[in-house]
């Protein structure tokens, strides 16, 4: 999630440009200059019996790009293996690498996996661009009352603070955010440490680590061995199984901040999660302080959206009471959206909530003590933001509401 919303546009003409090249390195160099200039965060080059379709993902949202004749689809992909320092003649086995910066601007990084497929090699190229990255919180875009429980708990000396959401919603840059306020707002330096994977920025000033399975050095270990590292902020990038969780709990509860994500639907999801994983209760609310859920929805084009007419059978259109559509102009090159925008769920551990977990209360219970604590979900943060033009119920219920 950039800081400043707004991205370059496709333009529409410059769909298809691929297919002027004629030899594979001007296809890839060609490739990789457009998606930087169009903001893409990601390239997908995949093989299919038609050709090579190439797409980018743009504000959250793959865009056919070009499909090369299918001559390309091998040439192509082996071009980007060579970049990337991977085995050219392995074609049956994923692989993963990366592209020297210096090739394509100097400041971004460029992720470059492989992956068999009935019809060749598919190449995915993850695009990060850390000098387009300040990590602000002030400039995610969240609400006033989420900031203001932002900045009352990253001060604290010990507790744990999750962040949950779906692959590309944001949590890193958030979770960066948060590791750089705290940097900038402690009074007294902390030793601030990170344990990734992998490692997609530097943050100056933060003690990084990259986990390294096949070395053993898991979530699981690697927390282990910080502890001894006399650290008193600790970010674990995700609690996947229960021993990560456990040592994190524990972590909270020993004189440590954590911060780290965790996999479920929405915040009060997040203890269920949890509970599933052989957390005990009285361990979760003893130091789980703070859940944040979020998503990314694209913004309607400031200069083109419409207002619509309301479904009354929609319920998010019913309760917005006004909705905003996409129309399409050159400045969003005819689709209706340009930018991201947050739609966020924060929980605080009140009374409610931590009763409702200490009975091992299911999700429909936790959802209600939250709501009874006042909690807003991220239905109701998305409603607000339709009734304010910012997104659309499509875009709504792409994201959120199934």
């Amino acid at each position: 999630m950039a800081n400043g919303v707004m991205g370059a546009p496709l333009e529409p003409d410059a769909r298809g440009a691929l297919s002027n090249e004629k030899n594979p390195s001007a296809i890839v160099d060609r490739m990789m200059a457009f998606a930087l200039e169009t903001c893409a965060s990601d390239i997908h080059a995949e093989p299919t019996r038609e050709g090579l379709r190439i797409r980018f993902r743009v504000d959250g949202v793959l865009q056919d790009i070009d499909l090369l004749d299918v001559s390309y689809s091998s040439s192509v992909v082996a071009r980007l293996k060579v970049l990337s320092d991977l085995l050219t003649y392995r074609t049956d086995i994923p692989q993963e690498g990366r592209i020297k910066s210096e090739r394509y601007g100097g400041s971004v990084d460029l992720r470059v996996s492989t992956f068999p497929t009935i019809h060749g090699e598919k190449a995915v190229v993850r695009i990060f661009d850390p000098e387009n990255k300040t990590f602000d919180l002030q400039g995610l875009g969240f609400p006033p009352h989420v900031l203001e429980t932002l900045h009352a708990h990253l001060p604290r000396p010990q507790a744990v603070l999750l962040l949950t959401g779906p692959s590309g919603s944001g949590k890193t840059t958030t979770l960066y955010s948060c590791l750089n306020h705290i940097l900038n707002r402690s009074l007294i330096p902390r030793n601030i440490v990170t344990i990734e994977d992998p490692v997609e920025y530097d943050l100056p000033g933060v003690t990084q680590t990259q986990i390294n399975v096949p070395a053993g050095l898991t979530f699981a270990s690697g927390l282990r061995s910080l502890l001894r590292q006399d650290p008193e902020v600790i970010m674990v990038g995700e609690i996947r199984d229960p021993e990560t969780a456990r040592i994190a709990i524990e972590s909270g509860l020993t004189g440590h901040l954590v911060l780290s994500t965790i996999h479920a639907g929405t915040a009060c999801g997040v203890f269920s999660r949890l509970l599933d994983m052989g957390i005990e209760p009285y361990l979760i609310t003893s130091a789980v302080n703070m859940v944040l859920a979020q998503r990314l929805v694209r913004a309607l084009c400031a200069a083109c959206k419409v207002e619509g007419s309301i479904d009354p059978n929609d319920r998010v259109a019913a309760r917005a009471g006004r909705v905003f559509e996409a129309h399409g102009c050159e400045h969003c090159s005819f689709l209706g959206y340009r930018g991201r925008r947050p739609v966020v769920e924060i929980l605080r551990v009140d009374e409610a909530v931590r009763q409702a977990v200490l009975c091992r209360a299911d999700r429909e219970a936790l959802h209600k003590a939250a709501a009874d604590s006042g909690a807003r979900t991220l239905l109701d943060h998305a409603v607000t933001m339709v009734r304010e033009g910012v997104t659309s119920v499509a875009e709504v219920r792409r994201v959120i509401v199934a």
